[in-house]
């Protein structure tokens, strides 16, 4: 058996491997780059040291305003018009609280890293010090922060505005710009894809800022060069190469790699012939790979990016969109399938999964196609701004703008006609790109989710994706005037209030199906003869029950496992909404080696059904009290049990799960809070509470930690549901600033006369 399995394993390979030097020496000669060797990706120190401060802005999001409140630099307010966020007096969130106080301050804070950022950006070309030798595992530590960069710019600009600071509007704005025409895109997708993201940041706030007079020609001029001098293209066919040199590498790494199933001895046959058998199996498998099918997999992955560097190299000389996207692999890329299996192949495909997720499912080519119209737009939208500065008005035809401000007509990119214009009444004017779809929808620009929106919406969600953008093109809005404004606002706050509706009605019929599952878990536990758990039940050769009791309790004959976990009520004078009960098991034993818990209206089928709010303390005579504050669960008639979880200690993967028999239980608590729905953080606080009937009658009333006063806020309802947002505002109009507060909720039923007063979350 060892002669046969030494014949079956030895290594050959000959003809694949001589099949892929071939294919390699053919590819250099035609030009083609198939080693990590011939990219260089370093950079001189002092270019390091001067993109330095680039690096600075690791936080995800928009590190200078509170979670949430997001700041939408093109916020639609019809079909073809946007809002002037700087020329707003509040910049307001969910809350109604301004966040340009907020903003400011923050801004403030990192006013030196800002400052330094721009210089660098303004000072030349961006290019990042990275080792090519790593092939697709090369790290791209400085996306993230470029992306964020471009965000906290486009803020400053719009702050700036906002505060009247023009000149440092224009430096931001400029610096955003550079980041965008300056950078030297490495020759991966990814890095391009976060480009795209960055000119669309800086196209909207770009618009921004022309929404305000008085720049110089000398600045739009300047403006107009710069994306002028940019190509969202050049470097695309680019990326293949490396990916070509990138997952060739990975190959011959997979060949270097030692071998993760070794030979196996001929005693294991003997032994466990099954096991050693499959072990076998796994060992020719891998090295089958290795002598044959890593050959065969880097031959055909160098052919497929050769392939697929030919296809960027004929789209990027595409006149439009309309004639690239009809090329092939362009739209509908036919990723690379291998006949084996191996981890360098499921690398590949991982690696994949983030630049799905950063085209949003448009592709690279798509994501340019529209970094591309958008580049066009902002060029002549600036030409069309030099124009009004120089002949008081806009004109009336876009050929206007030819030979003064423009060498020709300014072209969408998208179908190869020119960009589409209309002066408007106003004395502004409308210009777009008719977008990845190529039909002209008359200017009507996607209606994203507004800044003051109540409820996100989900990835699969109409609004978001390639499905969004269906029926709408890329807009260069006009203005939103005064009115226009106000008259958004009022329909999103009608928006808003009916979002709260629906949730709230959503959430009383779920609700209501929770309860009504409760109560029958209730009935089946409490109607159904109780059958005893056996006495054998083990842990580490032990009786649970042994294992558990408390020596020291008094009356400590041995027990049986039920009667360790019958629950007993125990009367004390504490809140009423309170309840506590005591089982006779040891305390320290109990948490040493698992837990327990109070469960309530455990269904036999389900798992996990716990008082919300409960504790578990140490009795004085050793046992175990369960404390449980029924307001977080609902009113009525309940079934409890005692439910204990323990783990061997031989074998911690070994768990025991068991519950003693039902006590019933009656809850007069008509008030239920939930934890999920009451919030407290820094736009302000939301409290919570379900009622017992429909129509309640309320007030809150505030406290500091100490018991100071702060607010009381009251009111009514007509759906059992409590939901109070605080501003956390005084009583005199002052902020609360501690980082906690108590809440007494005082809650009248009208149709049954019940009230009570309970110490709220």
């Amino acid at each position: 058996m060892a002669i046969i399995c030494a014949c079956f394993l030895a290594p050959s390979g000959a003809p694949e491997q001589e099949a892929l030097e071939q294919t390699r020496r053919a590819l250099k000669q035609q030009g083609f780059k198939v080693d990590l060797a011939e990219f260089d990706l370093s950079t001189s120190q002092e270019t390091r040291n001067r993109v330095a401060p680039l690096t600075a802005f690791q936080r995800m999001g928009r590190p200078f305003t509170p979670r949430g409140n997001d700041i939408q630099l093109m916020e639609p307010a019809g079909s073809n018009m946007a809002i002037v966020v700087w020329k707003e007096a509040k910049l307001k969130t969910q809350s109604d609280e301004d966040l340009w106080p907020t903003l400011r301050e923050r801004i403030d804070e990192e006013r030196d890293q800002l400052d330094a950022a721009c210089d660098a950006l303004l000072s030349g070309p961006i290019r990042f010090n990275l080792t090519a030798q790593a092939g697709m595992a090369m790290l791209l530590p400085h996306l993230a922060p470029l992306r964020n960069l471009a965000t906290i710019l486009g803020d400053q600009a719009v702050l700036d505005l906002h505060d009247g600071m023009k000149d440092a509007a224009w430096t931001n704005l400029l610096a955003a710009t550079r980041l965008v025409t300056a950078w030297e895109v490495e020759p991966t997708e990814i890095p391009h894809l976060v480009r795209f993201t960055c000119a669309e940041t800086v196209f909207d706030v770009t618009w921004q800022a022309l929404q305000s007079s008085g720049w110089s020609d000398e600045q739009l001029s300047a403006l107009q060069q710069e994306w002028e001098s940019v190509d969202f293209f050049k470097g695309l066919p680019e990326t293949a190469a490396f990916r070509r040199a990138g997952t060739a590498a990975a190959c011959q790494m997979d060949r270097q790699r030692p071998l993760m199933a070794g030979p196996v001895p001929v005693a294991e046959y003997i032994r466990h012939p099954l096991e050693a058998l499959a072990a076998y199996r796994y060992a020719k498998q891998e090295r089958d790979y290795r002598n044959h099918g890593s050959y065969v997999d880097e031959k055909d992955l160098l052919l497929y990016y050769r392939d697929a560097e030919l296809q960027l190299r004929r789209s990027i000389k595409a006149a439009s969109w309309l004639e690239m996207r009809q090329l092939p692999g362009i739209t509908n890329a036919v990723p690379f399938k291998s006949k084996y299996k191996s981890r360098s192949m499921a690398m590949l495909s991982v690696r994949q999964m983030p630049m799905m997720l950063q085209s949003e499912g448009r592709g690279l080519m798509g994501r340019g196609a529209e970094a591309e119209a958008r580049r066009r737009l902002i060029i002549a939208a600036v030409a069309l701004e030099r124009y009004r500065l120089r002949h008081g008005a806009y004109p009336q035809v876009l050929t206007a703008l030819v030979p003064e401000f423009c060498n020709k007509t300014p072209v969408d990119f998208m179908d190869g006609q020119p960009l589409r214009y209309r002066p408007t009444e106003d004395g502004h004017f409308v210009l777009y790109s008719v977008g990845l779809d190529c039909i002209d929808n008359g200017g009507v620009m996607p209606q994203t989710q507004g800044r003051r929106r109540f409820l996100t919406l989900s990835r699969n969600a109409p609004g978001i994706g390639p499905d969004w953008l269906e029926g709408t093109d890329i807009v260069w809005p006009r203005p939103a005037s005064t009115s226009e404004t106000a008259a958004h606002e009022q329909q999103e706050q009608q928006a808003r209030e009916k979002q709260l509706r629906d949730l709230e009605q959503g959430e009383a019929i779920r609700e209501q199906n929770m309860e009504a599952g409760r109560k029958a878990a209730v009935e089946e536990l409490l109607g159904t003869k109780w059958k005893p758990n056996p006495d054998d039940t083990a842990v580490d050769g032990q009786r649970l029950s042994k294992v558990l009791r408390n020596d020291k309790s008094p009356g400590n004959a041995p027990r049986t496992l039920d009667e360790l976990l019958t629950l007993k009520r125990i009367m004390t004078t504490n809140d009423p909404d309170t309840a506590t009960f005591e089982v006779p098991i040891s305390f320290d034993v109990v948490t040493n080696i698992g837990n327990l818990r109070l469960a309530v209206d455990d269904a036999p089928d389900e798992e996990g059904r716990v008082g919300q709010a409960q504790i578990c303390e140490r009795a004085t005579n050793g046992d175990c009290l369960l404390v449980w504050d029924t307001t977080y669960d609902p009113p009525g008639r309940h079934a409890l049990q005692a439910e204990v979880f323990c783990s061997s200690k031989r074998n911690m993967e070994r768990w025991v799960r068991v519950k003693g028999p039902p006590l019933p239980f009656y809850s007069s608590n008509i008030c239920q809070f939930n934890p999920f729905y009451s919030q407290f953080n820094e736009r302000g606080a939301t409290l919570y509470a379900r009622l017992a009937e429909s129509n309640g009658v309320f007030s809150i009333e505030l406290k500091s930690p100490n018991g100071e006063h702060i607010k009381t806020l009251s009111g009514k309802t007509t759906n059992g549901i409590i939901r109070v947002h605080w501003d956390l505002l005084d009583e005199n109009g002052n902020r609360y600033t501690n980082t906690s507060f108590q809440s007494t909720f005082n809650v009248t039923l009208p149709d049954s006369g019940r009230s009570t007063t309970m110490s709220g979350p």
